[in-house]
């Protein structure tokens, strides 16, 4: 047997873990715990080796999981780390783990072989070029192989007599490349420990500085790295803290602008509730003049028609009764009356005199909303680029967005943040409309732009001098033909088409969809009942009561299927009946139990019943992710874990029944939902559709696609049997298909709405929609007709 000199670290404590604190004062202390159990086959270290994470992982289960050569991927961060040419046996080994393992193995505790598959065998030595505990037989197979040759073997009484007698000598580390020598000294340039032939290899030279007296400064070094790192760490934890209440402040700073918004909003109602009346009374005072000019037409007719008669009967009574001589001397007065009489043609055709009409400038409603309403003005408080957000937009338009990420109007009015106006692009400079554009931003750059554009004063100018909007508000105005001209038809027309192609681009839409309305809507933001902070997940148990899982404020609201509160319960903790940001929900449908899903920091399951009560809860050690959860027909629990793309089935013990990864399929998974045939439906908003797997891990297909399920957000299966997925792409869009993936039936939201968190289904064709703007919907989807689909 070769034997080498040795020394143990201090023996730890005999659990699986061991913690110990940091010798510096300069600094907040840590508490480091060295967990000797590998997390991917939950066994004692077998050969531990360290990625560039710094995740330490058993060499045999880095194997089984490599798949390209020359680097690996980490399963607990998804860093990637290089490996070298001998691939992961060449990685360097955790020597704390190992030396804990020692320490383990001396003070009495059973050790396993992990030089052999034997996992009954206990351990009698240690093996330092193999880094394993060996048993007889393999301390055996290291005396008479030639393979083994060299390398160095100590039982664990001569490792525990060695460690009483020499403490202070520093175990000694042989090289990768010489196997038989000793790493003593250290090469100031490279950075690393070297042995006696590397310093006559490829570290000689002026260019390599090799000593052997630089390793305590080194230790040093890197212990004042670790205070710098922890003075580092202080630090971002502060800067953390004013980024919290940046984010605060921009909470509060948002619902002011919403505030704000829907305060314009309500003015805007109320002037054109105001421009209504005004019109309405200006069209009774047209329709009134009109219609007294028409009777006075009409009696004067009426009246000439009976001094005809009458007259005409005058000179057949003098005809038939008096001589000749008698009745012309009537004659001039009778030639007179009947002459004037007849001389009189009123123009009975010209009735375009007396039309009346409503003349609606849509452009102008168009041009003068946006440049009036308002603007969403930021700051950049931080140096980062700006992630766009999904924004509910009227008929699909994309508002241009500034190489800033800004997106909304500037404060002149124009539109636009960066591109010229619209209204410019689409008629040229010298066009009138452009010259409204300008009087518009006038307008709107006054103290009270809302002023200026309810009392008019806009008007739009063709070249041939004819009015288009009147000056009574630029929301229509009632003209009379007999007292106006308008600009000819096919003009107007022209002019509507160019104006809604220059600020609303034609929506591309791949399927036509059913219009559908929501029949009931609860909620708003606050912390009191019935107000939420963040409803990111909704279900629906047997008695159609709905579920919300309120996140921010770390609790669960129950409302019945017309939105009234029932209860609700949790509160912010990590005990039992209390809730960390819980993030989904779903329901045991045979008992009512309700499993909740939590995000960051505790990744777990909590089980309460159907009054509130905690049951149990598990998974955080198990669980990264969670995003999606549902319960099937067995009670079985499915989760489903974004990032690492891992669904996990468990009991309600907490028990794992089954796992496996989908990183291959998915690409951000958000909902889940299964069927009776043991078949997981798993929307993807990132791939646009929903894979299907089955319950051992087999992709078994898809259903939708881009262009039709546009990024997703939930799925559900109806009393039906039907799929029905939800996006909210442009418009909120409810897409139904057989669970064969064949097209049934498409619909879309009348209403706009903000980003969409979750969604459920209820037992009469109902779906509840989760919205960010502290609302929940529900809309029925069964009242409407089957559209005639066409791509």
């Amino acid at each position: 047997m070769v034997v080498e000199h040795t020394m143990a670290s201090p023996a730890p404590s005999s659990t699986d873990t061991m913690t110990s604190t940091s010798t510096s004062n300069s600094v907040e202390e840590l508490d480091i715990t060295i967990n000797t159990k590998c997390s991917l086959c939950t066994e004692t270290y077998t050969i531990p080796k360290v990625l560039s994470c710094f995740h330490t992982f058993c060499q045999p289960c880095l194997e089984k999981m490599q798949e390209i050569p020359e680097k690996i991927q980490c399963p607990t961060c998804r860093q990637e780390t290089l490996l070298p040419a001998s691939g992961v046996v060449g990685l360097l080994p955790d020597y704390a783990v190992s030396n804990l393992l020692e320490a383990n193995a001396e003070i009495g505790n059973a050790l396993s072989c992990t030089g052999c598959k034997s996992k009954d065998t206990n351990a009698v030595a240690r093996c330092f070029d193999c880094a394993n505990f060996l048993c007889p037989n393999c301390v055996m197979a290291h005396q008479f192989m030639h393979c083994f040759e060299g390398h160095r073997v100590l039982t664990l009484g001569e490792l525990q007599n060695k460690n009483d007698q020499e403490v202070n000598v520093e175990k000694s580390v042989t090289c990768s490349q010489h196997k038989n020598e000793i790493m003593k000294y250290f090469c100031k340039v490279c950075e690393t420990p070297i042995c006696k032939e590397c310093t006559q290899g490829d570290h000689k030279g002026h260019e390599h500085d090799v000593t052997t007296e630089v390793g305590g400064k080194q230790v040093e070094m890197l212990r004042h790295l670790v205070d710098e790192a922890k003075v580092k760490a202080n630090n971002l934890r502060g800067a953390s803290k004013s980024v919290e209440h940046s984010s605060n402040r921009l909470q509060i700073l948002f619902h002011k602008a919403q505030n704000e918004i829907n305060d314009t909003y309500n003015f805007y109602l109320s002037m054109l509730e105001e421009r209504k009346q005004e019109c309405l009374k200006e069209l009774d005072g047209v329709y009134n003049s009109k219609q007294v000019s028409l009777s006075a037409v009409t009696q004067k007719m009426q009246d000439s028609i009976e001094k005809l008669y009458q007259s005409a009967e005058f000179i057949e009574k003098l005809t038939k009764y008096a001589s000749v001589t008698e009745t012309l001397m009537f004659k001039r007065v009778l030639d007179s009356r009947i002459q004037s009489i007849i001389n009189y043609n009123p123009d009975v055709s010209a009735q375009s005199m007396f039309d009346i009409e409503f003349v609606s400038n849509y452009q102008a409603i168009q041009v003068g909303v946006r440049n009036t309403f308002g603007y969403i003005r930021q700051t950049a408080d931080l140096n980062m680029p700006p992630k766009p957000q999904p924004i509910a937009r009227p008929n699909g338009v994309k508002m241009p967005r500034h190489p800033n990420g800004s997106l909304g109007l500037l404060p002149n009015g124009t539109g636009s943040l960066f591109e010229p106006n619209p209204l410019t692009k689409a008629f040229g400079s010298n066009s009138s409309l452009n010259s409204f554009c300008t009087t518009t931003s006038t307008t709107t750059t006054s103290s009270n732009g809302y002023e200026k554009w309810s009392s008019g004063g806009f008007e739009i100018m063709q070249n041939g001098g004819g009015s288009v909007v009147g000056s009574n508000g630029g929301v229509g105005d009632v003209f009379s033909t007999a007292a106006s001209t308008t600009l000819p038809d096919p003009v107007m027309d022209l002019t509507s088409k160019l104006i809604t192609a220059s600020l609303y681009p034609p929506k591309i839409s791949h399927i036509k969809r059913q219009k559908m309305i929501y029949h009931c809507k609860f909620g708003e933001f606050g912390v009191m009942e019935g107000q939420f902070t963040e409803p990111s997940g909704v279900a629906v148990n047997a008695q159609n009561d709905i579920i919300v899982a309120d996140t921010n404020n770390h609790r669960i609201q129950i409302f019945d299927r017309e939105g009234r509160f029932k209860f609700q319960f949790g509160e912010c903790g990590k005990r039992d009946g209390q809730l960390l940001y819980p993030n989904r929900v779903s329901v045991v449908r045979s008992s009512g139990d309700i499993v909740v899903t939590e995000r960051s920091p505790t990744h777990q399951v909590q089980i309460y019943n159907q009054y509130g009560q905690f049951v149990c809860k598990f998974g955080a050690n198990i669980l990264q992710h969670p995003r999606g959860v549902t319960v099937d027909n067995k009670g079985r629990i499915i989760i489903v874990e974004c990032k690492v793309m891992r669904v996990i089935i468990f009991d309600q013990m907490g028990n794992v029944l089954h796992k496996f990864s989908c990183s291959k399929h998915l690409e951000f998974p958000n909902g889940v939902v299964v069927n009776d045939k043991e078949e997981i439906f798993i929307s993807d908003n990132r791939a646009h559709c929903v894979k299907v797997f089955s319950y051992q891990g087999v992709f078994l297909r898809q259903i939708g696609g881009e262009g039709v399920t546009n990024y997703p957000i939930g799925v559900g299966i109806n009393q039906a049997g039907e799929i029905l997925i939800a996006d909210n792409h442009n418009n909120f869009n409810l897409t139904i298909f057989t669970q064969e993936g064949q097209l049934i039936n498409a619909l879309e939201s009348k209403v706009k709405h903000a980003q969409c968190f979750d969604v459920a289904l209820m037992d009469d064709s109902s779906v509840v929609l989760a919205s960010k703007d502290y609302r929940l919907y529900v809309y029925r989807y069964n009242n409407y007709q089957l559209p005639n689909i066409g791509m």
